[in-house]
């Protein structure tokens, strides 16, 4: 993605502009590579967060996201960093937030309608922390876009009188949740897309080596960061396409792209209405990052086939979780542990106790589930994390059963994975998942 000689600077309302007259066409992947001057691996969440920074510009077809991982695996990262290329006057940046914080902190008093007026259209909303819950369930209208003009009223108690004020949030906002809760309110989950960054060991061996970079002599690194020639041509064409100003953008084939969505569901769900406005909204987007390709003789723009078959490519590698309204980390969880650490039990097993997992008569522990994960990663596993997140929206996504055992000690629950057959308990390798079964898992999911 090389700077194009084309570049004009001009003022607008103040401030430099960089009108871009004949822009080369970049991809995704090209995006991605500038951003992995800092984001290591990750590509399809710093994609898709990247995505849903770009759909603030344009008129109603922003993006929610929310990005739900156990601490220190780079939620917050990729969103701090992918927010740098995007102009501060466009960010609404919070770190967690009340209702009264929020809204008094963002609003400007309008006398007219004796209202504080929270403007929102076109801007970018990160939460680095998880809201108050209240906070989320007054955004929800925003998040849905169920109106352009959104109106709630807020107690305000000052000097010991309480005090109902207007509050109206107007347009709406690309949305960016991070959160290292993995519990999440269906109402919210519907509304995002979720993400869970990688936690793979060469995703973290390459951060500790950015790190080790950065941390010797920030400045130096800093320096070099902003020296790159790709990563300023792409904060400028980010601005560009904001100041074209794009109402709409037009996907022609609407039937392949409904044809290609149906094809991918096991079954429906009242969910999938939402889903379908997701990916509408991706294709959208990528359209707009070659929005000069995009626009025809009578100035309309018209989103690709390369733009929707992009969409859909990103929206295979979290389509599971996403059909399931979990979390991929909580996915992650059922499949790299769960799943194995059940089928290691069962290999190891003698004949009655066989036949007794066979029956549905016990399942596997969280101590051996523990015990496994310790094999596995060399430490132990959150326990309260995986009592009162993973395993109950595991349990609500029908991909396990928790119930007391009729053999063995039966004072705690065992963990009943509900997906498997004889076949995945002969095939499936006790080091891990490998790849036969996580075809196998494919055609399994389908039962749901």
């Amino acid at each position: 993605m090389n700077k194009d000689a084309n570049e004009i600077p001009q003022q607008r309302n103040g401030r430099e502009l960089i009108e871009i007259k004949h822009p080369e066409e970049i991809t995704l992947d090209d995006v991605a590579n500038v951003l992995s001057l800092t984001i290591k691996d990750d590509d399809s969440n710093k994609k898709i967060v990247f995505l849903a920074m770009l759909s603030a510009y344009t008129d109603k077809s922003q993006i929610n996201v929310s990005l739900n991982a156990p601490s220190s695996t780079g939620k917050t990262y990729i969103a701090t960093q992918v927010s740098k290329f995007f102009p501060d006057e466009d960010k609404v940046e919070r770190s967690g937030a009340s209702p009264t914080s929020f809204f008094y902190g963002s609003s400007v008093y309008d006398k007219e309608r004796d209202a504080k007026i929270v403007s929102l259209s076109r801007k970018i909303l990160i939460f680095y922390e998880q809201p108050n819950p209240a906070l989320q369930e007054k955004l929800r209208a925003l998040l849905s876009h169920d109106d352009r003009e959104v109106v709630h009223s807020l107690v305000n108690k000052n000097k010991g009188r309480n005090k109902t004020d207007k509050i109206i949030i107007q347009g709406f906002a690309a949305t960016i949740f991070c959160s290292a809760g993995m519990r999440l309110d269906e109402q919210e989950a519907t509304r995002a897309i979720l993400l869970s960054p990688e936690a793979t060991h060469a995703k973290i061996k390459q951060a500790i080596h950015l790190q080790v970079q950065r941390g010797s002599n920030e400045v130096k690194f800093e320096d070099w960061l902003e020296s790159q020639a790709e990563r300023n041509t792409l904060k400028q064409r980010i601005i560009a396409i904001r100041d074209e100003h794009v109402d709409e953008i037009i996907i022609p084939s609407e039937e392949d792209v409904e044809r290609r969505f149906m094809e991918k569901l096991p079954g429906l769900k009242s969910r999938h209405p939402r889903d379908i406005d997701h990916l509408m909204h991706l294709i959208k987007a990528i359209a707009l990052l070659n929005v000069w390709h995009r626009r025809q003789s009578d100035g309309t723009i018209v989103a690709s086939q390369s733009d929707v078959d992009g969409a859909f490519d990103l929206w295979s590698d979290f389509f599971d979780s996403q059909n399931l309204n979990i979390p991929p980390a909580v996915m992650s969880m059922y499949k790299k542990y769960i799943v194995p650490a059940y089928v290691q039990k069962y290999q190891k097993a003698k004949d009655e106790q066989r036949v007794l997992m066979d029956n549905g008569k016990v399942g596997l522990s969280r101590f051996e589930l523990n015990s496994y994960y310790m094999d596995q990663e060399g430490s132990a596993i959150n326990d309260e994390q995986l009592r009162k997140q993973v395993l109950p929206q595991l349990e609500n996504a029908g991909l396990i059963l928790l119930e007391k055992p009729d053999e063995d000690d039966k004072r705690s629950r065992h963990i009943f994975p509900k997906l498997l057959t004889d076949k995945d308990k002969n095939n499936i390798g006790i080091g891990g998942v490998d790849t036969d079964y996580t075809d196998d898992y494919d055609q399994l999911l389908e039962m749901l």
